[in-house]
């Protein structure tokens, strides 16, 4: 009887999920259609398709930020099943790598970087982002915990308050908050009525009552500071310089926190100049478009200009804004909102541009309210599909690269461009991550090797933990007897939380989206290929670029690659000693361009095979080609 069970819920399990594969490939077929009735419409040619070989190089780059190996090409190759192609789609966007390539997109994205004392340690932040990813979070769910996240920023599993912890500025904050998940730029309004749009410095300042009296406090709260940590700090400096930043470290890493919630009100700035309110009148929280969330608000603080004008009573108006009620988790649920179009829009635009390479709605970070695009049919089409999914973003990429759109030829951006193009994708250089990527791919054969699935602690989260049950006496205890300086404390930390972990592998042979982690130090190979690629540097939001440079030519034709690729004893080269003559350049051609040869570079090989240096020489001159730098 339980095994029969057992093959009724396997039945069903497989039926539930056959059928939503069904379901994601309507999808896709309605997107095709209405490109398809578009294309027609202004008698524009349709792009062809593409053949196996393309698609396997365009979708693993695409889905999991790599060329594929010898071995994953070959065996999508071989496959006969009619829809092989789904099969790799689905495959590939539930392992490892589509993780690392996400991790890397979403950290540009929210500028995970450190930020001196406010933000020492990145690491919490960042497995907070790894951790939704790996669990497939819902996009609407994962920015719902941004926007809301409060707290201790060095908890494990509360890594989120760090992105507050990145912009400590309120009103700074509040206006990449709004541009990065709306597509509206709003940070002229800080400071004055905005010169183009019609968001107003009151409305920005109605914005920011949702996020008042957050703060980042990185020290112990003031009361517990002066009861049990102010005199040892203070004897401790009048000791030793070490043994005091040791106590100052550790105490941050325990209590450094984001405090408050939001009040919902806020005041108008000291130089306010508009007819519509004066400076320092107290304003209720209200949102910028859409209906403002029902909140349930604290009695009102009483406005600075109706208090008496004592010395005592100035000093009281510039106090608190009144009681914490959670405030942004309202703002968080409003953003979020199935009914808030932009929150959507500007998802499905940000995911279009990243596989597509072209603004099916607008600039990426520059939207008006109401704006549709070129073919408001596809915008809405797209925003239709990603609430069907329910923010599920690997089942929108399911559906997105399905189509035959994706599935067609590559267009290269031309001075004459058609009427049209949003058909297809456009040819696109790879960004720094695919560059290190693919060149990792090509060495070991491995890539995601050493990619984490589960939670890593670093120096902080480690001793957040460790700490919890100590007292004052305790870190004055570990101060004296560690004999660190501020720098051997945060790597003792470091080893001790690598203890935990386990084994990470060689810097060198961790993707681009693990080359930066501050337990194992940084990958020094990737970060030179990062500056010299465009990868962002996480000051700005969207800060990467493709662009070309003469830098990149150098590195390429004169630097490390030749050394790490050609001449070093890699994956690629340890398969090619196996076999010699034509074979040899047929696998070179598969391994790097990821298609055979044509005849006249067979010709070509056949022609120079004798020669020692060529073959070398082709692998440097194929590594070297535009066709191996872009995406197609």
């Amino acid at each position: 009887m339980r095994f029969l069970q057992r093959i009724f819920i396997f039945l069903c399990l497989s039926l539930s999920v056959e059928a939503e594969m069904v379901s994601l490939s309507k999808m896709a077929q309605s997107i095709d259609q209405i490109i398809s009735k578009k294309v027609s419409e202004i008698r524009q040619a349709p792009r062809k398709g593409i053949d196996d070989y393309t698609f396997a190089r365009r979708i693993y780059l695409n889905a999991i930020g790599r060329i594929p190996t010898l071995n994953e090409l070959e065996a999508f190759i071989k496959d006969r099943s009619p829809n092989k192609r789904a099969k790799l789609i689905e495959k590939l966007l539930g392992s490892k790598g589509h993780h690392s390539h996400m991790y890397t997109y979403w950290a540009d994205l929210l500028r995970v970087k450190h930020i001196g004392d406010k933000l020492h340690f990145t690491g919490n932040l960042s497995e907070a982002i790894k951790s939704s990813i790996r669990e497939n979070k819902p996009y609407d769910q994962f920015v719902k915990d941004i926007v809301a996240a409060k707290g201790d920023l060095y908890k494990p599993g509360n890594g989120f308050a760090g992105y507050k912890a990145r912009e400590p500025m309120q009103l700074d904050r509040l206006a990449n908050t709004i541009k990065t998940f709306t597509g509206i730029a709003v940070e002229c309004a800080q400071c004055h009525d905005h010169p183009f749009d019609d968001w107003t410095q009151k409305q920005f300042y109605e914005m920011a009552a949702f996020t008042s009296e957050i703060k980042l406090r990185v020290d112990p709260p003031p009361a517990l500071e002066k009861a049990n940590y102010a005199q040892i700090r203070k004897k401790l400096k009048g000791e030793s310089f070490d043994k005091w930043i040791v106590y100052r470290e550790s105490l941050r890493m325990k209590y450094a926190t984001i405090q408050g919630s939001g009040t919902g009100y806020m005041k108008l700035p000291h130089d306010y100049q508009y007819d519509d309110g004066k400076p320092h009148d107290l304003i209720q929280a209200k949102t910028i478009f859409g209906a403002t969330p029902t909140m349930n608000l604290k009695n009102s603080p009483q406005q600075g200009q109706n208090q008496k004008k004592s010395k005592k009573k100035k000093k009281s108006s510039k106090k608190s804004l009144g009681a914490s009620i959670n405030a942004q988790e309202k703002l968080a649920e409003w953003m979020t909102s199935r009914q808030n179009s932009m929150f959507t829009k500007t998802t499905v635009k940000r995911l279009w541009i990243w596989v597509m390479g072209t603004e099916v709605i607008g600039p990426v970070a520059n939207l008006e309210l109401g704006d549709e695009g070129g073919h408001p049919e596809l915008t809405n089409k797209l925003t239709e599909i990603m609430k069907a999914v329910n923010y599920d973003t690997r089942k929108f990429f399911t559906v997105l690269f399905n189509t035959k759109a994706y599935q067609s030829k590559a267009l290269p951006l031309q001075e004459k461009k058609p009427e049209y193009l949003l058909d297809g994708p456009v040819v696109q250089r790879m960004s720094a991550q695919q560059v290190w990527d693919s060149m990792l791919t090509i060495r070991t054969g491995k890539p995601e090797q050493w990619v984490p699935t589960k939670f890593m602690y670093d120096a902080a989260t480690h001793f957040y933990e460790k700490s919890q049950k100590w007292t004052a006496k305790d870190f004055e205890k570990y101060s004296r007897k560690c004999g660190h300086t501020r720098a051997k404390f945060t790597k003792a930390m470091h080893q001790e939380a690598q203890d935990i972990n386990g084994k990470m592998g060689p810097r060198a042979e961790m993707r681009a989206s693990e080359a930066t982690d501050e337990v194992w130090g940084h990958n020094y190979g990737y970060l030179e290929v990062a500056g010299l690629y465009g990868a962002s540097t996480r000051e700005l939001i969207d800060g990467a670029n493709t662009e070309p440079n003469i830098p990149q030519i150098l590195y390429m034709m004169n630097g490390k690659p030749e050394d790490a690729l050609i001449r070093a004893k890699t994956y690629l080269n340890k398969v090619l000693a196996k076999v010699k003559g034509r074979k040899k350049y047929e696998l070179l051609w598969l391994a790097t361009l990821n298609r055979p040869m044509n005849s006249m570079e067979s010709r070509l090989t056949s022609r120079n095979s004798r020669d020692p240096d060529t073959f070398g020489n082709v692998m440097w001159a194929l590594l070297n080609s535009n066709e191996f730098r872009f995406v197609r």
